[in-house]
């Protein structure tokens, strides 16, 4: 009963704020009583009932007293649903009267307490801090700007957007981009940008923006191709800032874009299937820079992009052979007894890191027999006899330069020869070339 009668209280000296004389005397006595008060939603129901006579009349050294309570009384008890709706109003409170991020930042345990709030008040909270912060012009604190980093991807990861109107959740993306917007490091030209980036350290903290703000946003991007582009961009950001960790979740979000292609957004255009085509080559190049994954194995995701090949019926036969291609050398550079590429020294490549690991090995002959396989059914299906003959051509001289002979490579040569002299007389320079390739490197058939 206590506390209502203080809240009350409160809540009418704050409606004759003009009127309240001796202000400093009241707030005396509003800290001794909430110095009496241990309990959690006692102390934040009479704390919230003064703030607003507190702030007009210019008392800033109240809200740090408070804070320290609320703080010590939240490490104590577990922050429940009432408690909730009362810490959202002071926080609230605090960041419009203050209205500058730096101060509100600089509050005792403000940051602390935020990490406490969960749910759509923490939700709220995180909208009110970015849209007070980009509408002070530019941001340009390193600091603020990483702190304010993580509160728009945290803002984004509590939006449920699967059960909200387009129009609920507009707002919020328009702050997140828009405080992205205001973030500035002072670039003057694209060159000292560049310069920037190719500084060394210097880069670490304007990298780690550029990745905090593609993780938030991507997902929102209505196409499931647009999103696997700024996946594999933003995933060779973090290679060269050697964020290998960011890269693969990155990759692997990527995979998953490429695996809902068509169920998501129906039969691409033909335009479309050429930037997916040049996507999965760029995916197996970045691949021999990653490191694979112990749990899921070095051949895991060149087996899934074989098999989106496999599934996809939209995409011609000359252009599976595109990406055949470039799995190809993947596999061959992921065979390399010491592997030469590596994103950066610290950082182990799969040389060590399948040391010793016999499935390793085993994974890559098994992902080389798919490939083989692959390789004829795909050029079988192809309906023109000349593009067939060249195709089977151009995958013996693949073969040949990537792999050693064995019986399942020379075994998929032959079979593709036979295809090649098939469509093409045997006069052709390319099938002679070819042949006399195959032989200089003992692929005789």
């Amino acid at each position: 009963m206590q506390r209502l009668n203080f809240k009350l209280l409160g809540l009418k000296l704050c409606e004759r704020i003009p009127k309240v004389s001796r202000i400093q005397l009241v707030v005396d006595i509003v800290i001794k009583v909430l110095s009496c008060h241990d309990n959690l939603d006692t102390y934040l129901m009479i704390g919230d009932a003064y703030l607003d006579i507190i702030f007009e009349n210019q008392l800033d050294a109240f809200p740090n007293v408070l804070l320290d309570g609320i703080f010590e009384r939240a490490l104590e008890e577990k922050i429940g649903e009432n408690e909730l709706v009362t810490l959202q109003s002071i926080l609230s409170k605090c960041i419009t009267h203050f209205g500058n991020i730096a101060s509100i930042f600089g509050l005792n345990h403000f940051v602390d307490i935020l990490d406490m709030t969960y749910g759509s008040s923490r939700n709220s909270i995180y909208l009110h801090i970015l849209s007070m912060a980009t509408r002070n012009g530019h941001i340009q604190d390193p600091t603020i700007i990483e702190v304010l980093m993580q509160v728009a991807q945290a803002l984004y990861d509590g939006v449920d957007f699967s059960n909200m109107r387009k129009d609920d959740y507009q707002h919020p993306s328009r702050v997140i981009s828009h405080f992205v917007f205001m973030v500035t490091y002072n670039f003057a030209s694209i060159s000292e940008l560049q310069s920037h980036v190719g500084n060394g350290s210097s880069n670490i903290s304007f990298i780690k923006s550029c990745l905090a703000f593609s993780e938030v946003t991507i997902p929102s991007i209505p196409t499931s191709l647009r999103q696997l582009n700024l996946y594999l961009e933003t995933a060779e950001v973090a290679l060269l800032g050697g964020f290998v960790s960011h890269s693969d979740g990155l990759i692997d979000a990527a995979v998953n874009c490429l695996r809902n292609l068509d169920s998501v957004d129906g039969l691409p255009i033909p335009e479309d299937v050429n930037g997916v085509i040049s996507s999965m080559c760029k995916l197996c190049g970045m691949l021999v820079m990653v490191p694979g994954s112990l749990e899921q194995g070095v051949a895991c995701i060149p087996k899934q992009i074989l098999y989106f090949l496999d599934s996809r019926s939209w995409i011609l036969p000359r252009m599976k052979t595109k990406v055949l291609s470039a799995v190809v050398f993947l596999s061959a550079a992921l065979a390399q007894n010491q592997l030469l590429y590596h994103t950066r020294r610290e950082v182990i490549g799969n040389n060590q890191l399948f040391f010793g690991v016999p499935s390793y090995s085993q994974e890559l002959l098994s992902l080389d027999g798919v490939i083989l396989h692959d390789i004829v059914n795909i050029v079988l299906q192809e309906p023109s006899m000349a593009i067939r003959g060249k195709i089977a051509l151009e995958f013996c001289n693949c073969i040949a330069s990537v792999f050693t002979m064995t019986d399942e490579t020379l075994e998929a040569c032959s079979k593709l020869v036979g295809i090649a002299r098939s469509c093409l007389s045997a006069d052709n320079k390319f099938l002679q070339s070819t042949l006399m390739f195959l032989d200089e490197h003992q692929f005789r058939l």
